[in-house]
Order: structure tokens, then sequence, then C-alpha cells
């Protein structure tokens, strides 16, 4: 039995985070949306605002947009320089293997390759490229949470979130001071005593090095947490126009605070790119602020729609770019590695 589990680890692992996924929308569906027949979801469906809800899918083109824009902003720290249009698209791809790959991180493998292979670099460099600009994200949504408890909403229900979310952010403080000052665990050091590490131990000093050099670009990290400021602000706003394009009368403010908890809860490592816990966190948060349990299931389908088209959109331009870049298609199994 440990021989065939081995041997199909990694068919196991996704088949298991397909069913999770599959099983918990329909539990959304099914069980907590409170829809009494179909019809009741065509007839939600019928009363959207179509002009809000544009406005809500529009805000992902300025995602794409400024993500690129905080991702070119760490690149030219390294001297690598590439075109925002170019950056754009490699985003948009790896939305689609989010969507895609077992992992809420296939998007971040699929662009730390796609750099490596077109500018030359390491998969190290362009690695720690992506855990900075990355973990600027967690910072924004870290601080937007503090924000939320000075805003009022420090419980849901009868459990409050205090205590959690100042845990939350003082560890995303510490981690990304670690991050940028990696010579304070003098980690160079262990990495030369480990053993086993010896075959990656000239990648992983890479990797060390290119950290350690982010301490000298301090206004391209100020740039980059405003960057990351404002696609948080941006993903609050989609999901407060999504919400309101459906009657739900929720305040801006509660999105300050549901949208970094669903986010984190999102990256936890067991479903296909965060699908079913984001949807069903996000509607347990609205309900217990007010919202109705079917309009909320239908605010997280309609969200969770937007993502899908993104990925379509994103699968069209990985099969398309080759053929007007002359730049060779990476493979779904090197994805994987």
């Amino acid at each position: 039995m440990k021989q065939f589990y081995a041997k199909h680890k990694k068919k196991i692992s996704t088949t298991l985070r397909i069913l999770i996924s599959a099983g918990l929308i329909a539990y959304l569906i099914i069980f907590r949306s409170g829809f009494k027949d179909f019809n009741n979801f065509v007839d939600i469906l019928k009363t959207i605002n179509i002009p809000l809800l544009i406005a809500s899918a529009s805000i992902h083109i300025f995602g794409i947009w400024i993500s690129a824009f905080r991702w070119q902003i760490l690149l030219k720290t390294q001297d690598i320089r590439i075109s925002q249009g170019y950056l754009s698209s490699s985003f948009l791809i790896g939305t689609f293997f989010n969507n895609l790959l077992p992992t809420s991180i296939g998007g971040d493998i699929y662009r730390t390759i796609d750099i490596a292979n077109k500018e030359k670099i390491s998969i190290g460099k362009s690695a720690s490229v992506i855990v900075v600009e990355r973990f600027s994200g967690v910072i924004s949504a870290a601080t937007y949470a503090i924000i939320a408890l000075f805003l009022g909403f420090r419980t849901v229900g009868k459990t409050s979130y205090v205590i959690p979310v100042i845990v939350f952010f003082a560890v995303c403080i510490i981690l990304l001071f670690i991050i940028l000052n990696p010579s304070i665990l003098r980690l160079n050091k262990v990495v030369d005593r480990i053993k086993f590490l010896s075959r990656t131990r000239e990648k992983l000093r890479e990797i060390y090095h290119t950290f350690m050099s982010f301490k000298k670009y301090k206004l391209a990290l100020i740039s980059v947490l405003i960057c990351s400021f404002a696609l948080q602000f941006g993903v609050i706003g989609n999901y407060w126009l999504a919400a309101r394009s459906l009657g739900i009368n929720l305040s801006f403010e509660s999105f300050i605070f549901i949208v970094p908890i669903v986010a984190t809860i999102a990256m936890l490592p067991i479903s296909i790119g965060g699908t079913g816990i984001r949807e069903n966190s996000l509607v347990f948060l609205m309900v217990a602020l007010g919202a109705p349990s079917d309009k909320s299931t239908v605010c997280s389908l309609i969200l969770f729609a937007m993502l899908i088209v993104l990925g379509i959109i994103g699968a069209v331009v990985y099969i398309v770019r080759p053929l007007f870049m002359k730049q060779p298609r990476i493979p779904k199994d090197k994805l994987k590695e």
C-alpha cells in the first residue's frame, strides 16, 4: 500500500483536491445557498444590475495591469527589463494554471519558469523576485485586516478575530524582515553545513544573495507595497460591486474585513487553486454580517466565474503567444516538477 501511494502520490493528491473542490462547490450550492428551487436561482440572476457587474469585472483588467507593473519594478532591481505587456500576458497565463494545477501557486510556478527561460536567468533568481512580489501582497492583506479591526469588525457572531489578525500581521512583518535580511539567521552558513543540501548549494546561495540585494532598493520596495495596497483595494472593490449588483447592501468597510480573510483562507493547499474554500468562506462571512444566504451564494459563484473567464483568456494567450513571439511553450509536466 505504501509503495502504491509513493508511486502515485501526485495523482492521488490531485484527485483528492479535485474532489474537495467539487464537493465544496456542491455543498455551497445544495446546502448553504438557501435556494428553494432552480427558479429561485434564475430569479436572482434576473435582478442583477449589469452596469455594476461590468464595473466589478473590469477591475480585473486593473488588477492584471498593476500586478504586471509591480512585478516589473522588482525585476528592474535585478537588471531584468521586460515590457509590461509581456508580463501582463504571463500573469494571464498564470491565472490559467492557477485554475488548472492542484496548488494556489501554480501560476507563480509558471511565471517563474517563463521569465527564467525568456531572460536566460536561473530559476532561483526568478523565484526570489516572485516571492518578494507575492509577499508584498500578503503584507497588504494583513494591513487591511488590521484596518478592519479599527473600523469595528472584530467579531463574526461570537467568534473574535482580533488575536488571529494581530498574530497574522505580526508574523507577516517578521517574515518580511527575514526575507529582506536573511543574514540575520546566518542562512548561508546553515546551507553550507547541511550535507543533503550540497547539490543545491549554489542555487540556494544565489537565492540568498538575491534577497539580500533588495535592501539596496528601498524606493522600489515602497513602490511595490503601494502597488500591493492598490491591488488589494481593487479586489475589495471587485467583491463590493459584485455584491451591490445583486442588491446586497453590505458596506464597503465590510469587504475590507472580508476580503483579506477570504484571500488568506484560499491559500490553504487543500483544493484546486482555492476553489470551494474561497467561495464557502466568502458566503459564511457575508451571511454572518447580515447578507441573505441565497444572494451571497450567487455572488460567490459570479466572482468564481470571473476567475474562470480570466483563466480561459489565459489559456488562449498560452496557445497563441508562442506563435507571435517564436517562444517555445512551457509544458505542463515541467510546471509540476
